[in-house]
């Protein structure tokens, strides 16, 4: 078989591998792995392998740069829980804007996996955070549906908050975008005369 006939046999698995689910690629059984084989029969075994790992390492960096873009919301819930129960309603609320407005800012320009894989873990104490702080306000003396609007705001405004403090980054990202292209046609155009 050819090159170009490989190569596109390895780019019509790695598009049935991406519609698989990530936990399916990586916990695939021998049997399952030979079926795919016999289906793609002009691939090598180490070729069929490489395909694999390649389509779960596009995976897990997808998913990751997907919980990256969610970091903000988690990581100012946190601080806004945390400051919320130590200190007050007040210091909570300015503590987790001004740690949104950072994280969304920087979120959008820079993207680490490693710290993800640590950070990360912070979406699943966002659940015991909110627990703490409801409890928090019901030891001052808040009434119960005081309390679910505070969590369901401190729940809803972040989303809502992070996604408008987003708009200037985004506009900023796309300006930048926009002129390096048209400076990259100028040079472009200046070198083909």
């Amino acid at each position: 078989m050819d090159k170009q006939k490989k190569l596109n046999k390895a780019k019509a698995l790695a598009s049935q591998f991406f519609d698989l689910k990530l936990i399916d690629l990586e916990r695939m059984t021998e049997d399952q792995k030979s079926e795919w084989m016999q289906q793609y029969s002009g691939l090598t075994r180490e070729e069929f392998e490489d395909v694999r790992r390649q389509v779960i390492e596009a995976k897990t960096s997808q998913q990751a740069q997907v919980g990256w873009q969610s970091l903000p919301h988690d990581l100012s819930v946190l601080v806004f829980c945390l400051v919320t129960v130590f200190f007050s309603l007040k210091a909570g609320l300015v503590a987790g804007v001004i740690v949104l407005a950072l994280l969304v800012s920087i979120t959008q320009v820079y993207f680490n996996e490693a710290l993800y894989k640590i950070l990360g873990y912070a979406n699943w104490l966002t659940y015991p955070a909110y627990i703490l702080l409801a409890f928090a306000l019901y030891q001052r003396g808040l009434i119960w549906w005081q309390i679910a609007g505070i969590v369901a705001l401190a729940w809803g405004g972040t989303f809502l908050l992070g996604a408008i403090m987003s708009i200037p980054m985004t506009l900023y990202l796309q300006a930048r975008a926009k002129s390096n292209q048209i400076k990259s046609e100028q040079k472009n155009k200046a070198g083909g005369k």
